[in-house]
């Protein structure tokens, strides 16, 4: 387990980062993390060579996570364990977030290869206080010693237990239950997407539509005996749909029973519903309104490549 709280140093925080771009915060918060010396560092490393790892991390995805917080990193041969500096800016940077919102808080992580969740746990973490706390990060102005402070005072370490609501991706696109199908099958066209979650007026998570269910409908029952079709290739599988299109709902055609885990669900669950379950996309709820999406990728990119 990890305790973020004991790496949180005054000296490490920069409480008037005065930058504009990601890229001079990079270069302002890795001089002073070389500066300080900490013993998991090798001596050899510079702090442009901390630079460039840290900036050829971000060029594959922002780390700018939304909330006003982003948390640039890298996993280095030159760490043996973790460290950390933190940078605030008053007046925000424009970091490329995935909220579109300028950044006030940067947490810059520096960890071993051979510990991949530490990043994670402690981004977890305090993404976590951030929000359960309602903090405004964009209204402050807070000094090195009221940051630790608040971070040291109150947070919760979760025993380095990462949760869905750690990896989840926004939920994006949605349709209504009383949407037109052919509403649907334009959004999934212009968002690329194979399955599109299904909600109440309410906001409530109902079931899902696909694209295979778009394929079925229209299919005669007994299609699912078959073993070929060779002999009736003169069907036109698409006919119900285009002669139905103007007035079939998404009610009429969605999914009700879909793969949902609380918010609060561990990793382990969540690679056993994919793996052992074969599902490849999980819907995240909290109290039956839908919070996040997880897929294959999600994990991909969350776990072996964050």
């Amino acid at each position: 387990m990890l305790d973020i709280t004991k790496y949180i140093k005054t000296d490490l925080i920069i409480a008037d980062l005065k930058v504009k771009t990601k890229e001079q915060a990079f270069k302002v918060m890795a001089d002073c993390l070389i500066s300080h010396k900490p013993d998991c560092l090798s001596p050899e490393l510079t702090s442009e060579r901390l630079q460039q790892a840290v900036a050829e991390r971000e060029s594959t995805h922002t780390t700018g996570m939304g909330n006003c917080v982003a948390f640039p990193h890298a996993r280095i041969n030159e760490c043996s364990d973790f460290c950390c500096v933190i940078g605030y800016s008053k007046e925000g940077i424009d970091y490329g977030s995935i909220d579109g919102k300028p950044c006030h808080l940067l947490c810059l992580m520096i960890s071993c290869i051979d510990k991949p969740y530490i990043i994670l746990q402690v981004m977890a973490d305090l993404a976590r206080l951030i929000c359960e706390r309602r903090i405004d990060l964009s209204k402050g102005n807070f000094t090195a010693q009221e940051i630790s402070d608040l971070i040291v005072n109150n947070i919760r370490v979760k025993k380095g237990v990462i949760l869905a609501k750690d990896v989840m991706r926004p939920v994006g696109v949605s349709v209504k239950l009383s949407d037109s199908v052919q509403h649907a099958s334009r959004t999934m066209h212009l968002t690329h997407k194979d399955i599109l979650p299904v909600l109440d007026e309410q906001g409530n998570l109902k079931g899902e539509i696909s694209c295979l269910d778009i394929f079925r409908y229209g299919i005669p029952d007994f299609f699912n005996q078959l073993q070929t079709v060779s002999f009736v290739n003169h069907i036109d599988p698409f006919e119900k749909y285009f002669k139905y299109q103007k007035t079939l709902l998404v009610k009429d055609v969605y999914k009700e029973k879909v793969p949902v885990i609380d918010q609060t669900q561990t990793l382990m669950e969540i690679i056993f519903e994919m793996a052992v379950h074969n599902h490849s996309l999980l819907f995240v709820t909290d109290e039956h309104k839908l919070v996040g999406v997880i897929d294959r990728f999600s994990i991909i990119d969350k776990i072996l490549f964050f």
